[in-house]
């Protein structure tokens, strides 16, 4: 059985979420890597998404398995959270990871995130307290 995408991943938990609550916008995807730092984007086997209705309120929801996700959990007090994503997205994780390793950022990484940036959605490479985190503008295609 071949596991969904990143991104493929992201959309079954907004399916969830938007069936539920039409006027819910993703504002975070974080994916993590339960073995701890990798240097490949099929480590990254847990994701937590956090989303902001149009009444202000913030719900999260979390993958249990790759594509299954536990119950959504109204977050309260709700965290400060940047712009909403446009999602779709047309970059996928493993395109962004190939990218930042052309830039030469070759360091191992513990957790994606992916959010709304200055121009559009961005992937942030981190979680390793040894080196900086790296960010990939899906749009632009610029690597910092």
């Amino acid at each position: 059985m071949a596991f969904g995408t990143f991104n493929e991943r992201i959309a079954i938990a907004v399916g969830l979420v938007i069936a539920r609550f039409p006027n819910a916008r993703l504002h975070l995807a974080e994916g993590t890597a339960s073995t701890g730092p990798t240097t490949t984007p099929m480590a990254i086997d847990r994701l937590k998404l956090l989303f902001r209705s149009t009444d202000g309120m913030a719900l999260a929801v979390e993958e249990t398995g790759y594509g299954e996700f536990g119950p959504l959990r109204r977050l309260d007090p709700p965290p400060a959270l940047g712009p909403p994503l446009d999602w779709p997205i047309a970059m996928d994780l493993p395109e962004a990871d190939n990218l930042k390793e052309q830039a030469a950022y070759i360091d191992p990484y513990a957790t994606v995130i992916l959010r709304a940036g200055r121009g559009g959605a961005e992937f942030v490479f981190g979680g390793n307290p040894e080196c900086a985190d790296v960010v990939v503008e899906a749009v632009g295609r610029m690597v910092r």
